[in-house]
């Protein structure tokens, strides 16, 4: 009987292990199909290679499930019409092309992007925007004198010009799509594309200075190279040498302990820290996952032990800098945040255009969690609240341009049905709020920077002391 029941439990094992890993095969081979095979002939000439990575762009936009039936028909209108041209464009005319295309998704996560392949050029300077414009953050030694100084002009357009044409390569929200934009405005290539440099590999720019001289300046396209990546541009916002920089890099603002708190020690993926003098604790993440110096299973493990020894009265979850990751690694400790904090004790979320992804999803686990005690400051998150993601990438076999596909639908305001297209993972981390739109809007102006004032952060603090955390006087200044 003994080996009866035995022998009754391995086949049931088995039978479960094997239904297990065939439903793990079907969700993964659904919302993460691998790109299809550039296995192609050696083109014959350009125009030939062109035309190849069109049909593998076309195959690859078919497997997004983002595209509406009638952009996908324009979508694919619109590459047959490339593929038909007769003389071949550049690199960056032919990204820029592609990145139109993709942008009729009007999803945040589809998109063509950096990847495996080659990367766009970039000017020897990094600018940041602010809420009165953009400005110079860091500059390599030869453009020094243009720290701080504000862009105007670009190759005889208004920055505003420049960045309206470049909002169009992308899909989302308008805030989202800005913030690319005015990163793809320091590469020349790109600007050539859009028709506005006449080079792709130099570009013209008129500067205001802090004094308000007029400078122009002739800003030639340095190539990026793969280990040296280019940043997202509130990156720059630190003076802090980024990981992989090259010697020869200045920022505007020294590098030390009096800049605000959510500038500090940047390279650091996640941070935690009391406020001085205060029950408020303050905790930043700039991804939903595993960081190049720390693990955040770890990381929100130890918050976890530390909030429960110590309650705050107050907590500060700074998510402005974060582009997203896998909301599942912060489930679980958002929906302990009631037992982790004083009765009654209030979450500030921090929010920007680049909240993104799995940093909404964590914005909205804390917000349906916490209801009313839940405020949100900042600006708004940089997408909707329902968005399709997931998915792959794939690079294209001869200009190397890859692009992303997202297949995942995730709904943070209502059920999803549609076993076809929501994310099967959500049925299982549900969500629902109703909007994640900031309770004050907060913006950040170039005056605020230079003078080391975050008023995002520096609102929390206020508020946090009305609700009755006891701030000491020199942190209201």
């Amino acid at each position: 009987m003994w080996k009866k029941l035995v022998y009754a439990a391995v086949i049931l094992l088995g039978v479960s292990a094997a239904l297990l890993g065939g439903l793990y095969f079907l969700f993964t081979s659904w919302f993460n199909p691998a790109p299809p095979s550039n296995d192609l002939p050696k083109p014959s000439n350009a125009l030939e290679a062109q035309r190849q990575d069109l049909d593998q762009f076309k195959r690859m936009v078919a497997l997004d499930r983002s595209y509406t039936m009638l952009d996908r028909e324009r979508a694919n209108r619109a590459i047959d019409a490339l593929r038909a041209r007769t003389t071949v464009l550049n690199w960056g005319e032919f990204r820029v092309a592609l990145m139109r295309i993709a942008a009729m998704a009007d999803n945040g996560h589809t998109g063509v992007i950096i990847g495996d392949g080659p990367r766009p050029n970039a000017v020897p300077l990094r600018v940041t925007g602010f809420s009165d414009g953009l400005n110079v953050l860091r500059a390599q030694s030869a453009d020094t004198d243009l720290l701080g100084a504000r862009v105007e002009a670009v190759d005889g357009h208004s920055v505003q010009e420049v960045l309206a044409k470049l909002d169009a390569l992308h899909g989302g929200v308008p805030a989202f799509r800005r913030i690319v934009s005015e990163l793809w405005m320091q590469s020349p290539a790109i600007l050539n594309g859009i028709g506005i440099a006449p080079n792709p590999d130099l570009t013209v720019w008129r500067f205001r200075l802090a004094n308000g001289t007029v400078v122009t300046r002739a800003l030639k396209g340095e190539p990026v190279l793969k280990p040296r990546t280019f940043e997202d541009e509130t990156r720059w916002l630190s003076p802090e040498r980024p990981v992989n920089e090259p010697a020869g890099w200045n920022a505007l603002l020294p590098d030390s302990a009096s800049l605000p708190l959510a500038l500090r020690d940047f390279n650091k993926t996640f941070r935690r820290e009391w406020i001085a003098g205060t029950c408020v604790l303050y905790i930043q993440m700039k991804q939903i996952d595993d960081g190049r110096d720390q693990k955040i299973g770890d990381w929100l493990h130890e918050t976890e032990q530390s909030m429960r020894a110590n309650k705050p009265c107050a907590l500060i979850v700074d998510l402005r800098y974060n582009g997203g990751g896998d909301y599942t690694n912060t489930w679980s400790f958002t929906h302990k945040l009631p037992e982790l904090l004083n009765a009654g004790a209030r979450v500030y979320i921090l929010t920007g255009p680049q909240t993104f992804s799995a940093a909404i999803s964590t914005t909205a686990f804390i917000k349906e969690t916490l209801g009313s005690r839940a405020v949100i400051l900042g600006e708004p998150v940089g997408d909707r609240l329902k968005f399709l993601s997931e998915g792959d990438s794939g690079c294209l076999p001869n200009s190397k341009i890859c692009f992303h596909y997202s297949t995942g639908m995730a709904n943070l305001s209502a059920p999803c049905t549609d076993w076809r297209v929501c994310f099967w993972l959500n049925w299982l981390y549900p969500v629902r709020v109703n909007s994640l739109q900031p309770d004050e809007v907060i913006t950040v102006s170039f005056a605020d920077y230079l003078a080391k004032r975050d008023p995002v952060f520096d609102r929390a603090l206020v508020l946090a002391a009305r609700s009755g955390g006891t701030i000491r006087p020199q942190h209201l200044n």
